[in-house]
């Protein structure tokens, strides 16, 4: 795990969704944080121990989105090499793993917190948007490796791009308006869960390390992964 510093940074920002806004000063008590996505092999390693349920890799509760809308899907073998970050796990499962380790999912501001390092840069790379060869739909038709992106200030690998990642907050699109400055922990009620870095086939809006986005809590879904905090 990598450890970050007590400290304040500016949450949110101009130039991006309307959930982004306004941009505020939050002040994050020091945490430590998985400075990988939790692979496959190390979740499996929480089945075996009894502590996790299965990924829903072959139950058909596993979903991919087939424009208009999502669908289940039983995932082809590609999805599931044990160095590739696992998916296809609901948000309490994810949750599970990480108390499993000691830990809990991040918090949203943890989490972007980590991600920029302070960086005032769009992506995990810097400004300048995805290129052919970097996450994007066309370089790649699953995800990598777990440590194959690794941003320079923070010594976080994958922040952009390789799956999405569970957090721990309830989505409120409102929230920033509202949500207190110390620790922030998302708001008390809430249908979705907050899902932050965008996935191998997302496209470049999403990849930007300030999006946030939504997901159902108790699905699972093929570019949807989880690292955990201390």
């Amino acid at each position: 795990m990598v450890p970050v510093d007590r400290g304040s940074f500016v949450m949110g920002g101009e130039g991006g969704d309307a959930d982004e806004l306004p941009a505020r000063t939050v002040h994050l008590s020091a945490f430590r944080i998985d400075a990988r996505e939790v692979t496959a092999a190390q979740y499996d390693s929480c089945v075996r121990a009894g502590a996790c349920t299965p990924a829903h890799y072959d139950d058909g509760a596993c979903l991919v989105f087939s424009a208009p809308r999502f669908r289940a899907v039983t995932v082809p073998r590609q999805y599931r090499d044990p160095s590739y970050p696992v998916v296809c796990v609901s948000w309490g499962q994810a949750r599970e793993y990480c108390r499993f380790k000691g830990g809990r999912l991040p918090t949203e501001a943890q989490w972007e917190y980590a991600a920029t390092g302070g960086r005032t840069a769009a992506y995990a790379w810097g400004s300048d948007p995805p290129s052919a060869d970097r996450c994007t739909p066309a370089a790649r038709n699953c995800p990598s490796s777990a440590g194959s992106y690794r941003p320079d200030a923070s010594g976080l690998y994958d922040m952009t791009g390789n799956v999405w990642e569970w957090t721990g907050d309830r989505y409120q699109a409102d929230y920033y308006t509202a949500g207190p400055a110390d620790d922030p922990q998302g708001p008390e009620v809430g249908r979705y869960r907050v899902i932050r870095g965008g996935g191998w086939y997302s496209g470049p809006s999403q990849l930007r390390l300030r999006n946030r986005h939504w997901f159902a809590p108790e699905a699972g879904e093929v570019s949807i992964g989880f690292r955990c905090v201390r």
